[in-house]
């Protein structure tokens, strides 16, 4: 094929690719944008109980549970990729036995952690080494928590799994009906029966116990004709999901424990900045998970031609998924340099929370214009396969970069806790594009 005719056809996929990016990326947008709305509203909650510990507690208590079970989140991101692979190859049979394979393990380990959550909150506490007051709190809303964990890590599997076979309507339904659960019982636990931390907890486990039901039977539904057959069928062997998932874990870890110790940074500050930050790192959940929506579809869509090998196919899905991604990180800006003091008030009405707030909201404001590119390629190298190059650039940018300056640099002020952070972030975008635009013309 001439390098012309290959132009054309790049073109012509490019402008089918954008109609497909947002049908998949939509709902996608939708439902990673209201699954922050369950930390939102627990910190709202908390915000009006007329004292900040309330709200450092449930930002300490919410952090440690991202570590215990959000931490496999990796599993969402490898089942996409080897589910849009191996749709790529064989069609939605293929993906179909492969998930019935890796439920139970995924199920049994969630199980594990439940048990060993006894041991595990204790330790995670100790990293922060709050006061006794704010462990206590803090305990309180992990011990309830805690409960949800093998739901969480099963909803990851499924979600992943609905992402990469392009169905991402479901994820969007059971996100909202397990947000709408989550919001009501919380509301109802909290300002009615007065359970405070402990009815924020009860709400958010009830939320994952929805979208669980709602996951598992939809999957269910949708193959009950011919599910004896899928059965008896040869299943896939896991050794391409193992591949996958094995670097994404260390990444993971290594991305939490930056947000993390970004918090730890905070409380050297005092506990009225832990909770300024809270806010802020909120809406930067927000900003990011908006964004995440193109890089699932560039997860589906790169994933899904990378196992066709066909080449135009990945560029043109690339492409695609980079403009729409690059076109709405602006606009986020804009959207949120115009709404940040009512959506700020939203949260806390504690007057000395805002006004911290305020004054380092410019962060958040300019976030997704050196944020984005990061978002982005994630869903490309996990689509490409190249998980161990997203590994070790997030392990350099936080073990290599932001961990030695805060020891280096003085973070005497919430500006330099925040400039770190946002280095940090930069960096990581510009080694990935970099990485990228080594091999456009190998791929």
């Amino acid at each position: 094929m001439t390098e012309k005719k290959f132009s054309e056809r790049l073109k012509k996929a490019h402008a089918t690719h954008s109609r497909r990016v947002w049908q998949i990326a939509w709902p996608l947008m939708l439902a990673n944008v209201s699954a922050p709305l369950l930390g939102l509203v627990d910190i709202g909650l908390m915000g009006h109980q007329g004292e900040s510990r309330y709200l450092a507690a449930v930002t300490l208590g919410a952090n440690l549970f991202a570590v215990i079970a959000w931490g496999f989140n990796f599993l969402t991101m490898a089942a996409s990729g080897s589910t849009a692979w191996l749709m790529g190859r064989g069609g939605r049979v293929l993906a179909v036995r492969w998930l019935l394979r890796l439920l139970p393990p995924v199920a049994v380990l969630g199980l594990l952690l439940l048990f060993a959550t006894p041991w595990l909150i204790p330790l995670g506490l100790a990293f922060y080494q709050p006061s006794s007051e704010l462990a206590s709190s803090a305990q309180t809303y992990l011990a309830i928590r805690a409960w949800s964990i093998p739901l969480v890590l099963v909803n990851l599997l499924l979600a992943g799994w609905f992402i990469g076979i392009q169905l991402t309507r479901v994820n969007l339904f059971a996100t909202l009906c397990a947000q709408a659960v989550n919001i009501l019982v919380s509301v109802f636990l909290v300002l009615g029966l007065n359970l405070g931390i402990a009815g924020v907890a009860a709400g958010s486990v009830i939320g994952d116990l929805a979208a669980f039901l709602i996951y598992s039977g939809t999957a269910f539904y949708l193959y009950r004709h011919n599910l004896s057959t899928v059965i008896h069928k040869d299943i896939p062997k896991l050794t391409h999901y193992l591949k996958l998932a094995a670097p994404l874990i260390l990444r993971t870890f290594t991305l939490l424990f930056a947000f993390n110790y970004f918090s730890k940074l905070g409380l050297g500050l005092g506990t009225d900045y832990v909770a300024a930050n809270a806010v802020l790192i909120s809406f930067l959940l927000v900003i990011s998970t908006l964004l995440d929506g193109f890089a699932n579809a560039a997860e589906a869509l790169v994933g899904r031609a990378a196992g066709a090998s066909q080449r135009q196919r990945i560029q043109a899905a690339i492409l695609a998924t980079g403009l729409w991604s690059a076109l709405f990180a602006v606009a986020l800006c804009l959207i949120f340099a115009l709404l940040h003091e009512p959506a700020i008030a939203l949260l806390t009405d504690l007057s000395e929370i805002r006004q911290l707030a305020g004054q380092y909201v410019i962060w958040m404001i300019t976030m997704p214009l050196y944020t984005w590119w990061a978002y982005w390629l994630d869903g490309v190298f996990i689509g490409l396969q190249w998980v161990r190059a997203m590994r070790n650039v997030l392990i350099l940018s936080v073990f290599g970069i932001y961990w030695p300056l805060s020891l280096v640099v003085p973070m005497e002020s919430n500006h330099s806790i925040w400039a770190l952070f946002a280095l940090m972030m930069l960096l990581r975008s510009l080694m990935m594009l970099g990485w990228l635009g080594l091999r456009w013309s190998r791929l």
